[in-house]
Protein backbone atom coordinates (compact mmCIF):
# COMPACT_ATOMS: atom_id res chain seq x y z
CA UNK A 1 0.00 0.00 0.00
CA UNK A 2 1.66 3.19 -1.17
CA UNK A 3 1.56 6.14 1.24
CA UNK A 4 1.21 9.50 -0.48
CA UNK A 5 -0.61 12.84 -0.42
CA UNK A 6 -3.35 14.22 -2.62
CA UNK A 7 -1.02 16.54 -4.54
CA UNK A 8 1.06 13.48 -5.55
CA UNK A 9 -1.85 11.20 -6.43
CA UNK A 10 -2.80 11.02 -10.12
CA UNK A 11 -5.69 8.65 -10.82
CA UNK A 12 -6.53 7.55 -14.33
CA UNK A 13 -9.44 9.56 -15.75
CA UNK A 14 -12.95 8.28 -16.27
CA UNK A 15 -16.52 8.84 -15.16
CA UNK A 16 -16.62 9.81 -11.46
CA UNK A 17 -19.69 8.59 -9.60
CA UNK A 18 -20.45 9.09 -5.91
CA UNK A 19 -22.40 6.98 -3.42
CA UNK A 20 -24.23 9.20 -0.94
CA UNK A 21 -26.76 8.88 1.90
CA UNK A 22 -30.39 8.97 0.82
CA UNK A 23 -32.58 11.97 1.81
CA UNK A 24 -34.34 9.74 4.35
CA UNK A 25 -31.01 8.79 5.97
CA UNK A 26 -29.90 12.44 6.10
CA UNK A 27 -33.18 13.27 7.84
CA UNK A 28 -32.43 10.62 10.47
CA UNK A 29 -29.00 12.18 11.02
CA UNK A 30 -30.54 15.63 11.44
CA UNK A 31 -32.81 14.42 14.26
CA UNK A 32 -30.57 11.81 15.90
CA UNK A 33 -30.53 12.01 19.68
CA UNK A 34 -27.34 12.80 21.54
CA UNK A 35 -25.13 9.90 22.58
CA UNK A 36 -23.84 9.58 26.13
CA UNK A 37 -20.41 8.56 24.80
CA UNK A 38 -18.06 11.56 24.53
CA UNK A 39 -15.38 12.06 21.89
CA UNK A 40 -12.08 10.31 22.44
CA UNK A 41 -9.01 12.31 23.42
CA UNK A 42 -7.83 12.42 19.81
CA UNK A 43 -11.29 13.41 18.60
CA UNK A 44 -11.57 16.24 21.16
CA UNK A 45 -8.25 17.69 20.01
CA UNK A 46 -9.28 17.34 16.36
CA UNK A 47 -12.62 19.05 16.97
CA UNK A 48 -11.03 21.93 18.92
CA UNK A 49 -8.47 22.50 16.18
CA UNK A 50 -11.11 22.53 13.47
CA UNK A 51 -13.23 24.98 15.41
CA UNK A 52 -10.29 27.26 16.21
CA UNK A 53 -9.47 27.84 12.56
CA UNK A 54 -12.63 27.71 10.45
CA UNK A 55 -11.91 27.50 6.76
CA UNK A 56 -8.46 25.97 7.33
CA UNK A 57 -7.39 22.93 5.29
CA UNK A 58 -9.24 19.72 6.12
CA UNK A 59 -7.50 16.82 7.81
CA UNK A 60 -8.79 13.69 6.09
CA UNK A 61 -7.42 10.30 5.09
CA UNK A 62 -8.33 8.35 1.98
CA UNK A 63 -7.74 4.97 0.40
CA UNK A 64 -7.87 4.00 -3.25
CA UNK A 65 -7.61 0.74 -5.16
CA UNK A 66 -8.40 -0.59 -8.62
CA UNK A 67 -10.95 -3.18 -9.71
CA UNK A 68 -10.22 -4.71 -13.10
CA UNK A 69 -11.68 -7.38 -15.35
CA UNK A 70 -14.65 -5.60 -16.86
CA UNK A 71 -17.26 -2.89 -16.23
CA UNK A 72 -18.13 -2.11 -12.63
CA UNK A 73 -21.52 -3.06 -11.19
CA UNK A 74 -22.45 0.22 -9.48
CA UNK A 75 -25.41 -1.43 -7.78
CA UNK A 76 -23.11 -4.02 -6.21
CA UNK A 77 -20.67 -1.30 -5.15
CA UNK A 78 -23.50 0.74 -3.62
CA UNK A 79 -24.64 -2.30 -1.61
CA UNK A 80 -21.06 -2.91 -0.52
CA UNK A 81 -20.63 0.62 0.81
CA UNK A 82 -24.01 0.53 2.54
CA UNK A 83 -23.23 -2.72 4.35
CA UNK A 84 -19.80 -1.45 5.29
CA UNK A 85 -21.16 1.72 6.93
CA UNK A 86 -23.62 -0.45 8.85
CA UNK A 87 -20.75 -2.70 9.95
CA UNK A 88 -18.58 0.06 11.45
CA UNK A 89 -20.43 2.19 13.98
CA UNK A 90 -17.99 5.07 13.89
CA UNK A 91 -18.97 5.71 10.25
CA UNK A 92 -22.53 6.13 11.46
CA UNK A 93 -21.53 8.63 14.13
CA UNK A 94 -20.97 12.35 13.91
CA UNK A 95 -20.48 15.40 16.12
CA UNK A 96 -22.37 18.64 16.46
CA UNK A 97 -22.16 21.72 18.62
CA UNK A 98 -23.79 20.89 21.94
CA UNK A 99 -26.38 23.23 23.48
CA UNK A 100 -23.85 23.77 26.26
CA UNK A 101 -20.10 23.30 26.18
CA UNK A 102 -17.51 23.43 23.41
CA UNK A 103 -18.42 22.75 19.78
CA UNK A 104 -18.17 19.15 18.79
CA UNK A 105 -18.69 17.86 22.34
CA UNK A 106 -21.93 16.06 21.45
CA UNK A 107 -21.89 12.77 19.58
CA UNK A 108 -24.83 11.23 17.72
CA UNK A 109 -25.13 7.80 16.10
CA UNK A 110 -27.44 6.58 13.35
CA UNK A 111 -29.00 3.11 13.79
CA UNK A 112 -27.53 0.63 11.31
CA UNK A 113 -30.92 -0.19 9.80
CA UNK A 114 -31.49 3.49 8.98
CA UNK A 115 -28.43 3.75 6.73
CA UNK A 116 -29.30 3.79 3.05
CA UNK A 117 -26.93 4.85 0.27
CA UNK A 118 -27.89 5.80 -3.26
CA UNK A 119 -25.90 6.30 -6.45
CA UNK A 120 -25.33 10.02 -6.92
CA UNK A 121 -24.57 12.13 -9.95
CA UNK A 122 -21.71 11.17 -12.28
CA UNK A 123 -19.43 13.31 -14.40
CA UNK A 124 -16.85 12.44 -17.07
CA UNK A 125 -13.24 13.68 -16.76
CA UNK A 126 -10.58 13.36 -19.45
CA UNK A 127 -7.43 14.12 -17.44
CA UNK A 128 -5.90 12.86 -14.15
CA UNK A 129 -5.49 16.36 -12.72
CA UNK A 130 -9.15 17.14 -13.39
CA UNK A 131 -10.21 13.96 -11.58
CA UNK A 132 -7.91 14.77 -8.68
CA UNK A 133 -9.32 18.28 -8.46
CA UNK A 134 -12.88 16.93 -8.31
CA UNK A 135 -11.98 14.41 -5.61
CA UNK A 136 -10.05 16.94 -3.52
CA UNK A 137 -12.92 19.42 -3.62
CA UNK A 138 -15.50 16.84 -2.62
CA UNK A 139 -13.28 15.47 0.14
CA UNK A 140 -12.92 18.96 1.63
CA UNK A 141 -16.68 19.46 1.42
CA UNK A 142 -17.70 16.10 2.85
CA UNK A 143 -14.96 14.87 5.22
CA UNK A 144 -15.39 17.34 8.05
CA UNK A 145 -15.40 16.83 11.82
CA UNK A 146 -18.83 18.38 12.48
CA UNK A 147 -21.95 16.97 10.86
CA UNK A 148 -22.65 13.76 8.96
CA UNK A 149 -21.61 11.99 6.82
CA UNK A 150 -17.93 12.35 7.56
CA UNK A 151 -16.97 10.05 4.70
CA UNK A 152 -16.86 10.18 0.89
CA UNK A 153 -17.40 7.15 -1.35
CA UNK A 154 -16.72 7.29 -5.09
CA UNK A 155 -15.53 5.31 -8.08
CA UNK A 156 -13.80 6.39 -11.28
CA UNK A 157 -15.48 4.22 -13.91
CA UNK A 158 -13.76 3.01 -17.09
CA UNK A 159 -14.65 0.35 -19.66
CA UNK A 160 -12.26 -2.21 -18.14
CA UNK A 161 -12.85 -1.49 -14.45
CA UNK A 162 -12.61 1.35 -11.97
CA UNK A 163 -10.64 3.03 -9.21
CA UNK A 164 -12.51 2.98 -5.91
CA UNK A 165 -11.71 6.10 -3.86
CA UNK A 166 -12.91 6.53 -0.27
CA UNK A 167 -12.18 9.45 2.07
CA UNK A 168 -12.78 9.95 5.79
CA UNK A 169 -12.42 12.75 8.28
CA UNK A 170 -9.57 11.93 10.67
CA UNK A 171 -12.09 11.65 13.54
CA UNK A 172 -13.05 8.20 12.30
CA UNK A 173 -9.95 6.82 10.64
CA UNK A 174 -6.27 5.99 11.10
CA UNK A 175 -3.67 4.40 8.87
CA UNK A 176 -4.47 0.84 9.97
CA UNK A 177 -8.15 1.45 9.20
CA UNK A 178 -7.35 2.35 5.60
CA UNK A 179 -5.74 -1.05 5.05
CA UNK A 180 -8.76 -2.70 6.67
CA UNK A 181 -11.05 -0.70 4.37
CA UNK A 182 -9.27 -1.80 1.19
CA UNK A 183 -9.50 -5.47 2.15
CA UNK A 184 -13.09 -5.47 3.38
CA UNK A 185 -14.53 -3.41 0.52
CA UNK A 186 -12.74 -5.55 -2.08
CA UNK A 187 -13.93 -8.79 -0.49
CA UNK A 188 -17.52 -7.64 -0.11
CA UNK A 189 -17.76 -6.18 -3.62
CA UNK A 190 -16.53 -9.41 -5.21
CA UNK A 191 -19.43 -11.28 -3.61
CA UNK A 192 -22.05 -8.66 -4.48
CA UNK A 193 -20.79 -8.39 -8.07
CA UNK A 194 -21.22 -12.16 -8.43
CA UNK A 195 -24.88 -11.74 -7.53
CA UNK A 196 -24.50 -13.49 -4.19
CA UNK A 197 -25.44 -12.52 -0.66
CA UNK A 198 -22.34 -12.19 1.54
CA UNK A 199 -22.08 -14.98 4.09
CA UNK A 200 -22.15 -13.91 7.75
CA UNK A 201 -18.56 -15.06 8.16
CA UNK A 202 -17.22 -13.32 5.03
CA UNK A 203 -15.63 -10.71 7.29
CA UNK A 204 -14.50 -11.35 10.87
CA UNK A 205 -16.41 -10.15 13.91
CA UNK A 206 -15.39 -6.66 14.96
CA UNK A 207 -15.96 -4.24 17.77
CA UNK A 208 -16.97 -0.60 17.50
CA UNK A 209 -14.73 2.43 17.85
CA UNK A 210 -17.62 4.19 19.57
CA UNK A 211 -17.50 1.45 22.21
CA UNK A 212 -13.75 1.98 22.42
CA UNK A 213 -14.34 5.68 23.16
CA UNK A 214 -16.58 4.66 26.06
CA UNK A 215 -13.87 2.31 27.39
CA UNK A 216 -11.28 5.08 27.09
CA UNK A 217 -13.55 7.40 29.06
CA UNK A 218 -14.00 4.80 31.81
CA UNK A 219 -10.25 4.26 32.12
CA UNK A 220 -9.60 8.00 32.32
CA UNK A 221 -12.30 8.51 34.96
CA UNK A 222 -10.21 7.14 37.81
CA UNK A 223 -8.06 9.21 40.16
CA UNK A 224 -5.78 11.47 38.18
CA UNK A 225 -2.06 10.77 38.65
CA UNK A 226 0.17 13.49 40.03
CA UNK A 227 3.75 14.48 39.34
CA UNK A 228 5.08 11.92 41.83
CA UNK A 229 3.87 9.08 39.60
CA UNK A 230 7.07 7.57 38.07
CA UNK A 231 5.58 7.48 34.57
CA UNK A 232 4.41 11.09 34.79
CA UNK A 233 7.85 12.08 36.05
CA UNK A 234 9.52 10.42 33.05
CA UNK A 235 7.15 12.20 30.66
CA UNK A 236 8.00 15.44 32.44
CA UNK A 237 11.72 14.81 31.99
CA UNK A 238 11.14 14.18 28.29
CA UNK A 239 9.27 17.45 27.78
CA UNK A 240 11.81 19.34 29.88
CA UNK A 241 14.62 18.02 27.66
CA UNK A 242 12.62 19.39 24.69
CA UNK A 243 12.59 22.85 26.30
CA UNK A 244 9.29 22.47 28.11
CA UNK A 245 7.36 21.75 24.93
CA UNK A 246 6.75 18.96 22.44
CA UNK A 247 9.72 17.71 20.36
CA UNK A 248 10.81 19.54 17.23
CA UNK A 249 12.86 18.42 14.25
CA UNK A 250 16.55 18.65 15.27
CA UNK A 251 17.57 20.65 12.18
CA UNK A 252 16.57 24.28 11.68
CA UNK A 253 13.78 24.55 9.09
CA UNK A 254 13.72 28.34 9.13
CA UNK A 255 10.06 28.60 10.23
CA UNK A 256 9.70 30.56 13.49
CA UNK A 257 7.41 29.22 16.20
CA UNK A 258 3.90 30.58 15.74
CA UNK A 259 4.17 30.73 11.94
CA UNK A 260 2.99 28.16 9.40
CA UNK A 261 3.68 27.56 5.73
CA UNK A 262 2.01 25.54 2.98
CA UNK A 263 2.79 21.85 3.28
CA UNK A 264 5.58 20.28 1.26
CA UNK A 265 5.77 16.53 0.65
CA UNK A 266 8.46 14.08 -0.37
CA UNK A 267 7.68 10.41 -1.17
CA UNK A 268 10.40 7.89 -2.01
CA UNK A 269 11.46 4.27 -1.72
CA UNK A 270 14.45 3.75 0.55
CA UNK A 271 14.94 0.00 0.02
CA UNK A 272 13.59 -2.50 -2.49
CA UNK A 273 12.16 -5.82 -1.27
CA UNK A 274 15.53 -7.60 -1.36
CA UNK A 275 17.26 -4.73 0.42
CA UNK A 276 14.52 -4.59 3.07
CA UNK A 277 14.88 -8.30 3.78
CA UNK A 278 18.66 -7.99 4.16
CA UNK A 279 18.29 -4.88 6.30
CA UNK A 280 15.92 -6.76 8.59
CA UNK A 281 18.28 -9.73 8.78
CA UNK A 282 21.21 -7.54 9.81
CA UNK A 283 19.20 -5.53 12.34
CA UNK A 284 17.83 -8.67 13.96
CA UNK A 285 21.25 -10.27 14.06
CA UNK A 286 22.44 -7.25 16.02
CA UNK A 287 19.44 -7.38 18.39
CA UNK A 288 17.19 -4.81 16.72
CA UNK A 289 14.49 -4.81 14.06
CA UNK A 290 13.47 -2.80 10.99
CA UNK A 291 11.69 -0.07 12.97
CA UNK A 292 14.53 0.43 15.47
CA UNK A 293 16.95 0.43 12.53
CA UNK A 294 14.94 3.13 10.76
CA UNK A 295 14.79 5.20 13.96
CA UNK A 296 18.55 4.80 14.37
CA UNK A 297 18.93 6.09 10.80
CA UNK A 298 16.89 9.14 11.84
CA UNK A 299 19.38 9.83 14.61
CA UNK A 300 22.44 9.17 12.46
CA UNK A 301 21.11 11.35 9.63
CA UNK A 302 20.44 14.18 12.06
CA UNK A 303 23.94 13.86 13.51
CA UNK A 304 25.60 13.91 10.11
CA UNK A 305 23.71 17.10 9.21
CA UNK A 306 24.55 18.85 12.48
CA UNK A 307 21.69 17.83 14.75
CA UNK A 308 23.70 16.29 17.60
CA UNK A 309 23.77 12.77 18.97
CA UNK A 310 20.43 12.73 20.81
CA UNK A 311 17.11 13.08 18.99
CA UNK A 312 13.76 13.31 20.76
CA UNK A 313 10.55 12.59 18.92
CA UNK A 314 7.09 11.14 19.31
CA UNK A 315 6.07 7.94 17.61
CA UNK A 316 2.42 7.00 17.03
CA UNK A 317 1.26 3.63 18.38
CA UNK A 318 -1.92 1.72 17.74
CA UNK A 319 -4.14 0.95 20.74
CA UNK A 320 -5.85 -2.16 19.35
CA UNK A 321 -4.79 -4.17 22.37
CA UNK A 322 -7.95 -6.27 22.52
CA UNK A 323 -9.07 -8.77 19.88
CA UNK A 324 -12.40 -6.97 19.38
CA UNK A 325 -10.58 -3.88 18.04
CA UNK A 326 -8.31 -5.77 15.61
CA UNK A 327 -10.62 -5.39 12.61
CA UNK A 328 -12.41 -2.21 13.72
CA UNK A 329 -12.32 1.06 11.82
CA UNK A 330 -11.50 4.12 13.93
CA UNK A 331 -8.75 6.35 15.35
CA UNK A 332 -6.98 3.82 17.56
CA UNK A 333 -3.73 5.68 18.24
CA UNK A 334 -1.68 7.22 20.99
CA UNK A 335 1.90 8.53 21.04
CA UNK A 336 5.04 7.50 22.87
CA UNK A 337 7.94 9.80 23.83
CA UNK A 338 11.13 8.40 22.36
CA UNK A 339 14.75 9.42 22.91
CA UNK A 340 17.16 8.14 20.26
CA UNK A 341 20.77 8.31 21.47
CA UNK A 342 23.20 7.28 18.75
CA UNK A 343 26.37 8.26 20.57
CA UNK A 344 29.07 5.81 19.56
CA UNK A 345 26.90 4.06 16.95
CA UNK A 346 28.99 2.92 14.00
CA UNK A 347 26.03 2.15 11.74
CA UNK A 348 22.30 1.63 11.56
CA UNK A 349 22.18 -2.08 12.35
CA UNK A 350 24.79 -1.78 15.11
CA UNK A 351 22.89 1.07 16.76
CA UNK A 352 19.44 -0.51 16.49
CA UNK A 353 19.54 -2.57 19.75
CA UNK A 354 19.95 0.55 21.88
CA UNK A 355 17.14 2.24 19.98
CA UNK A 356 14.96 -0.83 20.43
CA UNK A 357 15.55 -0.69 24.18
CA UNK A 358 14.61 3.00 24.16
CA UNK A 359 11.44 2.13 22.27
CA UNK A 360 10.51 -0.45 24.92
CA UNK A 361 10.83 2.29 27.54
CA UNK A 362 8.65 4.55 25.41
CA UNK A 363 6.02 1.80 25.23
CA UNK A 364 5.93 1.69 29.03
CA UNK A 365 5.36 5.44 29.21
CA UNK A 366 2.65 5.27 26.54
CA UNK A 367 0.54 3.05 28.79
CA UNK A 368 -0.48 6.22 30.62
CA UNK A 369 -3.10 8.10 28.55
CA UNK A 370 -1.69 11.32 27.11
CA UNK A 371 -4.69 13.24 28.44
CA UNK A 372 -3.74 12.25 32.00
CA UNK A 373 -0.09 13.11 31.39
CA UNK A 374 -0.84 16.62 30.16
CA UNK A 375 -3.31 17.24 32.99
CA UNK A 376 -0.80 16.11 35.60
CA UNK A 377 2.03 18.21 34.17
CA UNK A 378 -0.16 21.28 33.73
CA UNK A 379 1.76 24.44 32.87
CA UNK A 380 5.07 22.58 32.68
CA UNK A 381 4.23 21.75 29.05
CA UNK A 382 3.37 24.45 26.54
CA UNK A 383 2.75 24.13 22.82
CA UNK A 384 5.00 26.40 20.77
CA UNK A 385 4.18 24.70 17.45
CA UNK A 386 1.08 22.99 16.11
CA UNK A 387 3.01 20.08 14.59
CA UNK A 388 5.00 17.60 16.64
CA UNK A 389 8.18 16.03 15.29
CA UNK A 390 7.17 12.40 14.84
CA UNK A 391 8.21 9.25 13.00
CA UNK A 392 5.51 6.70 12.25
CA UNK A 393 6.00 3.11 11.13
CA UNK A 394 3.50 0.69 9.58
CA UNK A 395 4.26 -2.72 8.13
CA UNK A 396 1.44 -3.18 5.63
CA UNK A 397 2.43 -6.79 5.00
CA UNK A 398 0.64 -7.79 8.21
CA UNK A 399 -2.81 -6.84 6.91
CA UNK A 400 -5.19 -9.26 5.17
CA UNK A 401 -5.04 -8.88 1.42
CA UNK A 402 -1.66 -7.12 1.44
CA UNK A 403 -0.27 -9.54 -1.15
CA UNK A 404 -2.72 -7.96 -3.63
CA UNK A 405 -1.93 -4.32 -2.82
CA UNK A 406 0.50 -3.88 -5.71
CA UNK A 407 -1.77 -5.56 -8.27
CA UNK A 408 -4.79 -3.48 -7.22
CA UNK A 409 -2.77 -0.26 -6.96
CA UNK A 410 -3.72 0.31 -3.31
CA UNK A 411 -2.92 3.76 -1.92
CA UNK A 412 -3.10 5.57 1.40
CA UNK A 413 -3.72 9.22 0.48
CA UNK A 414 -3.54 12.10 2.99
CA UNK A 415 -4.82 15.64 2.68
CA UNK A 416 -2.45 18.55 2.03
CA UNK A 417 -2.60 21.18 4.77
CA UNK A 418 -0.03 23.52 6.30
CA UNK A 419 3.06 22.74 8.36
CA UNK A 420 5.40 24.31 10.92
CA UNK A 421 7.63 21.27 11.57
CA UNK A 422 8.74 18.04 9.91
CA UNK A 423 7.01 14.67 10.24
CA UNK A 424 7.87 11.30 8.69
CA UNK A 425 6.01 8.11 7.82
CA UNK A 426 8.10 4.98 7.26
CA UNK A 427 6.16 2.12 5.68
CA UNK A 428 7.10 -1.39 4.68
CA UNK A 429 5.29 -3.30 1.95
CA UNK A 430 6.05 -6.40 -0.08
CA UNK A 431 7.94 -4.04 -2.42
CA UNK A 432 10.33 -2.55 0.15
CA UNK A 433 10.66 0.30 2.64
CA UNK A 434 9.25 3.74 1.83
CA UNK A 435 9.43 7.21 3.36
CA UNK A 436 6.89 10.03 3.21
CA UNK A 437 8.03 13.38 4.57
CA UNK A 438 5.75 16.29 5.51
CA UNK A 439 7.33 19.71 6.07
CA UNK A 440 6.95 23.45 5.44
CA UNK A 441 7.19 24.17 1.71
CA UNK A 442 9.76 26.93 2.02
CA UNK A 443 12.99 26.78 -0.03
CA UNK A 444 15.13 26.33 3.08
CA UNK A 445 12.93 23.68 4.69
CA UNK A 446 12.65 21.81 1.39
CA UNK A 447 16.44 21.68 1.08
CA UNK A 448 16.93 20.52 4.68
CA UNK A 449 14.33 17.77 4.54
CA UNK A 450 15.50 16.60 1.11
CA UNK A 451 19.05 16.30 2.46
CA UNK A 452 17.76 14.47 5.52
CA UNK A 453 15.75 11.99 3.42
CA UNK A 454 18.71 11.47 1.08
CA UNK A 455 20.92 10.71 4.07
CA UNK A 456 18.40 8.29 5.57
CA UNK A 457 18.29 6.45 2.25
CA UNK A 458 22.08 6.19 2.13
CA UNK A 459 22.23 4.93 5.71
CA UNK A 460 19.58 2.26 5.18
CA UNK A 461 21.28 1.15 1.97
CA UNK A 462 24.57 0.82 3.84
CA UNK A 463 22.75 -1.06 6.60
CA UNK A 464 21.48 -3.48 3.96
CA UNK A 465 24.99 -4.16 2.68
CA UNK A 466 25.35 -1.37 0.15
CA UNK A 467 28.41 0.79 -0.34
CA UNK A 468 29.95 2.01 2.95
CA UNK A 469 28.74 5.43 4.00
CA UNK A 470 30.74 7.77 6.20
CA UNK A 471 28.90 8.84 9.32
Amino acid sequence: MRVTTMDRYLPQPGRVVEFVPSPATLAVADTAVASTIPPSFNQRFHLRTADRAPGSPRHWLACAFDITGGPIDTGALRATFEEWVRRHETLRSGFRAAPEGPPGAERFVLPAEKVELVVGDAEEYVGPKEVRGRLARRLDETCRPLGWPTYFFSAILRPGGATVFCGFDHCNMDGYSLAIAVHEIRESYAVHAAGEIPAPDLLPETGSFVEYCAVEQERAAGPAPDRSDPVIARWGEFFAACGGTTPSFPLDLGVPAGERAPQGTDCRRLLDAEGAAEFERRCRAAGGNVFSGALTAVGLAARRLGGGEVVRLCTPLHTRYEERWENAVGWFTTVAPLTVDIGGAAGVAEGSPRTRAAFREALRLAERPVAQVLTALGGDVRRTRDDVFMVSYIDYRRFPGSESHLACNAHHVSSVTTADDAQFWVSRTHEGVFLRSRHPATPHAEQVVQSFADTMGELLAAGAGGAPVGI
